[in-house]
């Protein structure tokens, strides 16, 4: 069973990696579209690395390689979750204290294994995934149709910006995942795609970009208009908690890489017990 993923807790794990971006990515009029095709590239990519993992895996070089390439891209989720969190929430709390109760929590979900962060991936996922269609709805109405912009020159620079930022996490935990993970990964990297490029759509109609060119995280700040009565008057912040699990989930998945090549066991730490010398092992009840 430690070795073991299911198919949908390996399409919940990689539907976390386009969720991640959401909050972070600036709103053009192309966003929509290179979201999705950034997304959909990332895919097909994501699902052959996923072919190709078992051969990787056989070599213990190419383990130790795939470890320090997850360092690089975990060091930067957990910074810009760290900045995101001071900046809109903890304004006074120190930015050191904040990346280092990230990364705790981080590394006490990693030590969990692989398997076991896919599998708390799904439910993540699905409350990420309503969070998002909630808040479309709830500003359904608000929503300005003239902000549309139909597809230009810029988009394929922004899909650039956006699958760079999405592909290397992706392809390092795609080359990581157990056997028989390539179409799961590619089903979770579509629907975090389509649900990035909704939530984009409806941040750019809202907003118009002009209004979220001015804003450091546009789609946290089109979320504040989705209020219900006084209970949920701070729409952002029911926004934010489970895109913030998605990468929380995504840094775990990277940590869980790293310490591949140590473990063995996709993360989760071998105990080796000592033995004891003969006729001092305690006998069975």
């Amino acid at each position: 069973m430690r070795d073991r993923m299911f198919p949908r807790w390996g399409a919940a794990l990689a539907a976390l990696f386009p969720l991640s971006e959401i909050l972070y990515t600036p709103i053009t009029g192309q966003t929509m579209y290179a979201a999705a095709l950034a997304s959909l590239l990332c895919a097909l990519v994501c699902a052959g690395a996923a072919r190709l993992a078992p051969h990787w895996q056989r070599s213990r070089i190419l383990q130790w390689v795939l470890a320090l390439a997850a360092l690089w891209p975990l060091v930067q989720s957990l910074a810009r979750m760290g900045i995101f969190l001071r900046e809109t929430v903890f304004r006074t709390r120190p930015l050191w204290t904040l990346l280092l109760l990230l990364a705790a929590c981080t590394l006490l979900t990693a030590a969990t294994g692989l398997n076991r962060c896919a599998m708390w991936a799904l439910p993540v996922a699905w409350l990420a995934g309503a969070v998002i269609v909630l808040s479309g709805v709830l500003t359904i109405s608000q929503l300005d149709l003239t902000y549309w912009q139909a597809p230009d020159a810029s988009l394929p620079g922004q899909t650039l910006d956006i699958l760079r930022a999405l592909l290397p996490a992706s392809l390092i935990v795609s080359l990581a995942l157990p056997a028989g993970q390539a179409a799961a990964v590619s089903r979770g990297l579509a629907a975090g795609g389509a649900l990035f490029a909704l939530i984009s759509l409806r941040t750019a109609l809202l907003l118009g970009v002009h209004t979220a060119a001015l804003l450091p995280y546009p789609n946290f700040s089109a979320a504040g208009l989705a209020s219900v009565g006084d209970f949920a008057r701070h729409g952002e912040v029911f926004f934010a908690v489970p895109l913030l699990l998605s990468e929380l989930g995504r840094c775990a998945a990277l940590a869980c890489v790293l310490l591949l090549p140590v473990t063995r066991t996709y993360g989760v730490p071998r105990l080796h017990l000592r033995t004891l010398p003969e006729g001092k092992q305690k006998k069975p009840r």
